[in-house]
């Protein structure tokens, strides 16, 4: 019996590496959220040199200072500004990814914010056509999940969160991949987020609806076949995976 791993396997070393410091110089410029929890609106932080940060799209939430702190903690200074009342606040996040066009913040291990730069020409124009569209009919967003088989751990907790437009093919996507007991008997989480396409075809049956995912700086590609209300996995070469195991992920 041959086994084909998945892609996600090959990043469990990237993802198990000791995180990079950053400099602050590393993290100014205009962060946009990647699919906030309104579609319709582009929201996100602007960091400046000496400390200074400003809100993009938000009229209620207004950021002033941002800090760096030596162990990757990024904190957001500002004030909340509602119901006839303003409230100063500072906000505390880990650092949990950052490479030139995406930056993930979390909070106590759960909560996560994903924002991507809008000077990547090719994350910036994928988000413009999904969020500032408003002709393009209604937005659905489909998430799966399930674990998938690893080589050097229990196994993957796979989440994918994709967003399209009604009849259209292609949009957007957010994915977490939890490798279990990776490092030290403990959990280690992966982000990545970027562009989704709907392919007819594979290396197996040229009829197949395939669904990739390709993460904005171009170093991540998964690919799919979407069979009713699942997506099984195909290996690199767009073949099924030839397995007993289990390689699929269910609609939730």
């Amino acid at each position: 019996m041959k086994t084909i791993l998945p892609l996600g396997i090959l990043l469990c070393c990237t993802a198990c590496h000791t995180q990079e410091k950053h400099a602050e110089t590393d993290l100014m410029g205009d962060w946009y959220e990647v699919m906030p929890v309104n579609s319709q609106i582009i929201q996100g932080v602007r960091l400046e040199e000496g400390g200074k940060a400003s809100s993009i799209g938000m009229k209620t939430l207004l950021y002033d200072k941002w800090n760096l702190l030596p162990e990757d903690r990024l904190v957001l200074s500002g004030r909340s500004v509602g119901n006839g009342q303003t409230i100063q606040f500072e906000d505390t996040m880990d650092i949990v990814k950052h490479t030139a066009d995406t930056l993930v913040l979390g909070k106590h291990g759960t909560y996560q914010r994903v924002y991507c730069r809008d000077s990547v020409k090719q994350s910036g124009d994928v988000l413009d056509s999904l969020v500032r569209r408003t002709d393009a009919g209604q937005l659905v967003t489909e998430t799966y999940a399930g674990t998938l088989p690893a080589a050097s751990c229990p196994g993957i907790v796979y989440r994918i969160s994709i967003s399209h437009y009604e009849h259209s093919g292609d949009g957007v996507f957010q994915a977490s991949m939890k490798y279990l007991e990776a490092e030290d008997g403990k959990d280690r989480m992966y982000y990545f987020q970027g562009r989704q396409f709907t392919l007819r075809g594979h290396a197996d049956d040229p009829d197949a609806v395939v669904i990739q995912l390709v993460s904005f700086d171009g170093m991540e590609k998964l690919s799919f076949e979407k069979m009713g209300t699942k997506l099984v996995m195909l290996d690199r070469q767009m073949h099924r995976i030839q397995s007993e195991l289990n390689y699929s992920l269910e609609l939730q």
